[in-house]
C-alpha cells in the first residue's frame, strides 16, 4: 500500500512533534497549497495482554490506561494537524516506554535517564523496521522532501526516527533535518531542569561528518498564530512540556524571534 505524494513528509517521533517544532513552516506550505504529511511514528498503544514495566505502569497511575491515553493523543493530534492543515499517517510503532521483552520481564527503559540516553542494543532493529514502513508507505517524488529530527535532547525515540531517515538518505531521498522542540531552546524548562544533555550544539558537533547548513524559514505572524494554536490543542502535554498554556504561548513566540532575530522563523539543518 502508497499514500498519495506530498510535497512535505514530516517524520514524528510522537504525536506533538511536528507540531511542535515545524508547526509555522507547515501551516506557511500547506498555506501555499503544498500538501503536506506528518507521520507519527511511535504512537501505537502497547498489546492489551502484554504487562507494562514498573516505569511505564507508573505513569499510567496518573495517566490511564494505555489505550485510553493513546485514543485522547490522537484525537489531540486530529485537532492540531487540522489547524495546520495537514494531513497525518500513524505508523504501528509503540512508544520507548512499552518496548522491551515484556516475555522475560525486561524493557529497553526504565527511567528518565535511560529515556534520553542511548538506543539499546535490541531495540537497534527498529531502524531499518521504520525506514522499511516509510518505503512502503511514501512513493520518494522529485518534489517531496522528508523532514526528519535532528534527535536534540537525545530521546531515543528521536535518536531512532532519524536513524530511519538517515538510511532513506542513503538510498537518495532529500531529507532536511528540525530542531526538536523544546529540546533545542536553551530557555526550555527541559534545558533549565538539566534533562537535555544533548542540546543544539553538541548534538551537531556529533553529527559533524554529514555537513549540516542551517536554513531559516520566516514565518508570517498568522503562521507563528497558528503554530500556538496547533500546540495548544495538545492539551494533556501543555503541563509537562511548559507549566501552562500562557507559558507555552510566550515561550514559542520568544524562541522564534530568537531564531529569525526579530522577526518570526523555525530552522532546519541540510546535509550540504
Amino acid at each position: 500500500m502508497t499514500i498519495n505524494s506530498y510535497s512535505h513528509v514530516y517524520l514524528s517521533p510522537h504525536y506533538d512533534d511536528a507540531s511542535l517544532s515545524c508547526g509555522g513552516t507547515i501551516h506557511q506550505q500547506t498555506a501555499l497549497e503544498q500538501a503536506a504529511l506528518v507521520v507519527t511514528v511511535c504512537g501505537s498503544p502497547p498489546r492489551a495482554d502484554e504487562p507494562l514495566s514498573p516505569y511505564a505502569a507508573n505513569m499510567h497511575r496518573a495517566w490511564g490506561s494505555p489505550a485510553d491515553v493513546v485514543a485522547a493523543r490522537q484525537a489531540e493530534d486530529q485537532a492540531s494537524l487540522a489547524v495546520l492543515g495537514a494531513d497525518y499517517l500513524r505508523l504501528n510503532f509503540t512508544d520507548c516506554i512499552y518496548r522491551g521483552h515484556p516475555d522475560r520481564g525486561q524493557w529497553f527503559y526504565n527511567n528518565d535517564a535511560e529515556l534520553f540516553g542511548m538506543v539499546h542494543p535490541d531495540d537497534e532493529p527498529l531502524i531499518q523496521q521504520i525506514a522499511a514502513a516509510l518505503l512502503e508507505l511514501i512513493p520518494l517524488e522529485e518534489e517531496t522532501i522528508v523532514y526528519a529530527p535532528l534527535s536534540v535532547g537525545h530521546h531515543v525515540d528521536h535518536q531512532l526516527v532519524q536513524a530511519a531517515a538517515g538510511e532513506l538518505r542513503r538510498q537518495g531521498w532529500p531529507i532536511a533535518f528540525y530542531e526538536d522542540y523544546p529540546y533545542a531552546d536553551p530557555g526550555s524548562r527541559f534545558a533549565a531542569a538539566g534533562w537535555s544533555q544533548y542540546a543544539l550544539a553538541p548534538t551537531l558537533a556529533a553529527q559533524q561528518a554529514a555537513n549540516l547548513q542551517p536554513r531559516l524559514r520566516f514565518l508570517a505572524e498568522e503562521n507563528l498564530q497558528a503554530k500556538i494554536d496547533s500546540v495548544r490543542a495538545y492539551g494533556s502535554q501543555l503541563e509537562t512540556l511548559f507549566g501552562s498554556e500562557t507559558a507555552m504561548t510566550q515561550q514559542l513566540h520568544r524562541y522564534a524571534l530568537h531564531l529569525g532575530e526579530g522577526q518570526p522563523a523555525e530552522r532546519i539543518w541540510v546535509p550540504d
